[in-house]
């Protein structure tokens, strides 16, 4: 059955509610809701282990998404595997006329985008018909 949100009215019953438990029971505000949320917790712990088998396969696995969605602050944090420090790859192409260098991996250099097209790079182009851009000398 999904949750109503309370109303104004509501809200002012349970306050009263509450201010008449406390006062017939002469504890503060902090310890009898405490004591509630203990028992309250009480009777769904022994519910939950004495009748989690009768639930249907459905209802078990509701159950489990709703104690799986405790507040992150409860939830007890897996520490993150640290990252491999980035090494600097060697370049892979160059080029002479500008000593611009490139690995080869990621987004072209604008240098090598705008080396193409141009004069040098189709008369390089020529004796390298297979290669995009100059090789690395080394």
């Amino acid at each position: 059955m999904p949750r109503t949100p309370s109303t104004a009215s509501s809200a002012a019953t349970m306050n009263a509610t509450l201010a008449a438990a406390v006062a017939r029971s002469g504890m503060d505000e902090q310890a009898l809701l405490k004591a509630a949320t203990r028992e309250a917790y009480e009777r769904v712990t022994l519910l939950l282990t004495t009748s989690y088998a009768d639930f249907s396969p459905e209802q078990q696995r509701r159950i489990r998404a709703l104690l799986d969605t405790a507040p992150a602050a409860k939830r007890e944090k897996a520490p993150k595997a640290a990252k491999a420090p980035k090494e600097d790859l060697p370049p892979r192409f160059w080029l002479p006329h500008s000593g611009a260098t490139w690995s080869g991996r990621g987004r072209v250099p604008n240098a090598f985008l705008s080396w193409e097209g141009t004069v040098a790079h189709t008369e390089w182009k020529k004796t390298h018909p297979d290669q995009r851009f100059p090789s690395y000398p080394g």
